[in-house]
């Protein structure tokens, strides 16, 4: 009989697999977390709220606030910090975030 394969030696995303920038904004709070798993930190700034996901390198803020229509909580702004100072890095900080979540 085989044995099904592990998924704990499984690769991580690739770069063509992993969240691009531009999909960050519009994303429901399940959506954030079946990408980048729960977050490090997550706060309150009403009408806002915050979920920050961190690696060594780069730190990502999703900032959430009410979508009226659907009665949903979705990203209308994020922010990244640390080493994530341009486009390149930026894609980079989202795949690790994906790969660490894992």
């Amino acid at each position: 009989m085989i044995e099904p394969e592990s998924r704990a030696g499984a690769p991580g995303p690739t770069a063509a697999e992993s969240p691009q920038v531009q999909e960050l904004i519009g994303l429901d709070q399940s959506a954030a977390t079946r990408l980048f798993g729960t977050a490090v930190e997550r706060s309150e700034e009403p009408p806002a709220t915050i979920w920050r996901y961190k690696t060594a390198n780069c730190e990502l803020d999703l900032f959430f606030y009410l979508d009226l229509r659907s009665g949903r909580m979705r990203t209308l702004h994020y922010a990244f910090r640390g080493d994530a100072t341009d486009s390149s890095r930026r894609q980079n900080c989202l795949r690790d975030l994906a790969v660490q979540k894992g």
